[in-house]
């Protein structure tokens, strides 16, 4: 789990910014202000580290991101002599880069400091599903899953996860709705969908042709099979966050875009729901959403005491000048009491524009 995070002369934080982070971390506000920015700092550890047993680079283009040049990632108002500097506060220790042009390749980042095995460990187990997700697919090729399993950042590789895995037991926390049935990963990822969807008998099949390279996937809404391109986007879309969830252990940390993208508000309400008990099995979320149905739907959480103050953190990051973003406290009962200007307030502002105010 990270504690806390520093970072300086890192794209859009020329001088040093502290997060504070919880077991839910929502980031949210105004576009280009640094959200994706704060994500891909633990994501380019993720992608550079791999198998490896030490680091001495830091990759800037790979499996999750792909940020370009050293200069793409420093930012443009410092000169090129300042390093980058990175910093995450974990359970084990912190771990700092310092991160320098390397002259031979300048799509990486040369680390001038020892990095502890222990603290790198922490870094491998990354779950993380971008907002530009691949949506309906009726087949994937069966391939060998790598040593860390994951869906992939666009949802890639789910028809392996989940053909390959299918009679994983999830965790207890997980295995709730409907206890009766079998606890394994296929039968609990057609319960998750059905319930954070709002339909009953939601169900996936995942399937192997005998001589086959070929995975199929379709969807079961009671009785008959449908395929993924004649259910919505909906399935396809929330269902790479579900079965991520449903196979992360105690210590990895999930990484969530626009987790809202094609839901309604009562599937993201729904949806938050799945990921707080997700994060009751050790595991650190992270969500990047502009849903004000994301929000509330964490406060409902806080208010029913399904979650304490203490394990949600809200990032609203603004236009301001002299700092990026504002920590926003949830009290107990789901209360906030400072509500900053552009935040999650439109629909009041669009009201009082209806209304004649």
């Amino acid at each position: 789990m990270i504690k806390s995070s520093k970072l300086k002369n890192f794209k859009i934080f020329q001088s040093e910014t502290k997060f504070t982070l919880a077991s839910i971390n929502l980031l949210t506000g105004i576009n280009g202000r640094g959200k994706s920015s704060f994500l891909q700092s633990i994501l380019l550890l993720s992608q550079s580290i791999e198998d490896k047993q030490t680091l001495c680079k830091i990759a800037f283009n790979g499996s999750a991101v792909n940020l370009g040049t050293f200069r793409d990632v420093q930012n443009r108002s410092t000169t090129n002599v300042n390093p980058i500097e990175i910093s995450h506060e974990t359970l084990n220790g912190t771990l700092n880069l310092f991160l320098e042009r390397d002259e031979h390749d300048d799509t990486i980042g040369v680390i001038n400091n020892q990095i502890s095995q222990e603290i790198l460990n922490e870094f491998q187990h990354i779950h993380y599903i971008a907002a530009d997700r691949v949506g309906p697919q009726e087949f994937y090729i069966k391939s060998t899953l790598p040593r860390f399993i994951t869906v992939g950042t666009k949802g890639e590789f789910l028809g392996n996860v989940l053909y390959q895995k299918k009679a994983h037991i999830v965790n207890e926390p997980l295995q709730m709705i409907n206890t009766a049935s079998s606890n394994e990963l296929e039968i609990k990822t057609g319960e998750w969908l059905s319930y954070i969807l709002n339909t009953e008998n939601v169900k996936v099949f995942v399937e192997n042709p005998e001589s086959s390279r070929i995975i199929t996937l379709s969807f079961g809404i009671g009785s008959p099979k449908f395929r993924p391109h004649n259910i919505g986007f909906g399935y396809s879309y929330v269902l790479p966050i579900v079965i991520s969830g449903l196979i992360a252990q105690e210590g990895d940390i999930l990484i969530i875009e626009n987790p809202e993208a094609h839901l309604h508000p009562k599937a993201q309400t729904n949806l938050i729901s799945f990921l707080s008990r997700v994060a009751s099995c050790g595991v650190q979320i992270f969500i990047e959403s502009h849903s004000e149905h994301i929000l509330n739907a964490l406060r409902v959480l806080i208010k029913k005491e399904s979650l304490s103050p203490e394990d949600v953190a809200v990032f609203f990051f603004h236009d301001k000048v002299d700092s990026l973003y504002t920590k926003i406290e949830i009290k107990g009962k789901g209360a906030i009491n400072i509500w900053p200007s552009d935040f999650f307030d439109q629909n009041e502002l669009d009201l009082k524009e209806l209304i004649g105010f």
